[in-house]
């Protein structure tokens, strides 16, 4: 039974992948604002668990987005925002840990920055 469970869940995690190299989900999209906003407010709060659980889920979701441009082809300042963004989402878990919540302020304002500046370029209305 784990083993069907195994093949289930790696056969999903494979065809998760095939689709974001596709297309990029609005739904996806909606869950980085949501997060992001979720993360500004736990910084802000001085909530260590859920801004370090928010920057980590930030962290795998421009991945993501970075792996759909790099696909895409002819998206290099997409790609390389979108790692910035993973990049600075990696970094706030870092200064959260540290307890260091006036760099993890100024690093996610950076990445709300960061966010705006692509949606200029590839935000389909």
């Amino acid at each position: 039974m784990r083993k069907v469970f195994l093949l289930f869940a790696a056969s999903m995690a494979l065809s998760a992948g095939v689709r974001s190299a596709e297309e990029l989900s609005v739904d996806l999209m909606q869950s980085i604002e949501d997060t992001n906003k979720s993360l500004s407010s736990n910084i802000a709060l001085s909530n260590k668990q859920a801004a370090t659980a928010d920057a980590k889920e930030l962290t795998q979701m421009f991945a993501q987005v970075e792996t759909f441009f790099d696909h895409k082809g002819d998206a290099k300042n997409a790609v390389d925002l979108a790692k910035q963004s993973k990049d600075l989402s990696t970094e706030i878990v870092g200064y959260v840990a540290a307890n260091n919540f006036e760099s993890a302020t100024t690093a996610a304002t950076t990445l709300s920055r960061t966010c705006r500046t692509c949606h200029t370029f590839y935000k389909k209305e």
